[in-house]
């Protein structure tokens, strides 16, 4: 089997994959926003889709094993049925969604939240809680984006825990178990689609490395951050992947 990249590809696609999970060790989320987008100058989307996928759940039972005591499960199984049914839909219209539109959609969607995260509390004295019902519709929204993009719903269901007001370490091990639900589940949906090619796992080996230092690396700032720091951050990778999801074409 031939490797499929050039060496300046490889290169690029190495110094992607780092980044992203970088700022995913960080905050718990923001690898697909990160390293997806960058992915796809060299890699079309119906290979970026599966490395994603797989790479992310890869990364979240890393950050679940060492750290499940934390995670919140009660509020996680809260998002479990809308989930599902997002990613049964997704998986139907893989094909033929007009990815581009939702992109700059889910973007307007999420530079509102942000401005919320960041400025919210000052501008009206308090926090607001997510209506109850609300839930399903964001974690069926979850679902259905990360199954067409193979990632970039973690700022989704960010909108959710971060309402909570979780602690630093309760968010990012219950961000993690929900993303490796979503990946294992989205891996079975696209084995059955025939989606996974043979050339695909010899990139997922090997995504393994940069996506280790990137981890590294971003656990280390993890454990630096305070918790008004760390809500800055969440603010900030919300506004980054918005401004760049609105930018799709």
């Amino acid at each position: 089997m031939n490797w499929p990249l050039t060496p300046l590809q490889t290169a690029w696609c190495a110094f992607a994959l780092a980044a992203g999970y970088g700022v995913r060790a960080v905050s718990g989320f923001g690898a697909g926003v990160v390293a997806t987008p960058l992915l796809t100058f060299v890699l079309p989307m119906s290979v970026t889709v599966p490395l994603i996928t797989v790479i992310g759940g890869v990364a979240s039972l890393r950050q679940v094993l060492r750290d499940w005591r934390e995670a919140e499960w009660r509020r996680l199984a809260i998002l479990v049925p809308g989930s599902l049914a997002g990613i049964a839909t997704g998986l139907y219209v893989f094909k033929t969604v007009d990815q581009a539109l939702l992109a700059r959609a889910l973007g307007a969607y999420i530079l509102l939240y942000a401005a919320y995260s960041l400025l919210g509390e000052k501008l009206l004295r308090g926090s607001l809680d997510m209506p109850r019902w609300l839930v399903h519709p964001v974690a069926a929204l979850g679902g259905f984006v990360a199954t067409i993009f193979g990632g970039l719903a973690g700022a989704i269901y960010a909108t959710y825990l971060d309402a909570l007001r979780l602690s630093k370490g309760a968010f990012r091990v219950t961000m993690s178990a929900m993303l490796l639900l979503l990946a294992l589940l989205r891996s079975v949906g696209y084995i059955a689609a025939g989606v996974f090619r043979l050339d695909d796992f010899a990139l997922i080996a090997a995504a393994l490395v940069p996506v280790a230092i990137g981890t590294i690396v971003g656990d280390r700032l993890h454990d630096r951050l305070d918790p008004r720091a760390f809500r800055r951050v969440i603010g900030v990778l919300l506004v980054a992947s918005g401004g760049g999801l609105l930018l799709v074409r």
